[in-house]
């Protein structure tokens, strides 16, 4: 029998608050099990499951795109010791040559990590652009007031 979780347990082991975990449950239509009076509880596979969910946030994937991953991050059965799940470092798995299949997933991953690598430079270009051109228009509507004020004081002096 899988070792079992509690919210508290998976948020701890996450590093996430509890109300994270059951939003993302919410929002991504996880089927996460229930004990015997209601209360969820995390096999090993919901917790590296999650894992990756926080993961791809960190990278910033919003909840939509995440949810149209799930199905292709882990094709196996919910709670299965053969789970797929492979976009965490150091998650011990035991495949030794991986089948065209899953070739193509880690193609797709490596895909996915570069595409949101450049959207994530390119939103940082776009932010220095308006940082720059912010300091431009500032700099310009100081010089204005200078000059306007320069040329209030010679209005005054005579």
């Amino acid at each position: 029998m899988d070792k079992r979780y509690t919210v508290t347990q998976a948020s701890e082991m996450l590093k996430v608050k509890s109300y994270v975990l059951r939003y993302w449950e919410e929002e991504l239509e996880l089927r996460i099990r229930r004990n015997e009076q209601g209360h969820r509880y995390y096999t090993d596979y919901d917790i590296r499951l999650f894992a990756n969910i926080k993961e791809l946030k960190n990278r910033g994937l919003q909840l939509r795109a995440i949810k149209e991953l799930i199905p292709r991050i882990s094709r196996t059965v919910p709670g299965s010791a053969e789970s797929k799940i492979r976009l965490l470092p150091g998650v011990s798995q035991t495949v030794e040559e991986p089948d065209p299949d899953e070739r193509r997933m880690l193609e797709f991953q490596q895909i996915l990590e570069r595409l949101i690598a450049q959207e994530i430079q390119m939103k940082r270009d776009g932010e220095m652009r308006c940082r720059d051109l912010d300091a431009a228009i500032r700099r310009q509507q100081l010089a204005r007031r200078e000059a306007a004020a320069a040329g209030t004081k010679k209005s005054r002096s005579r």
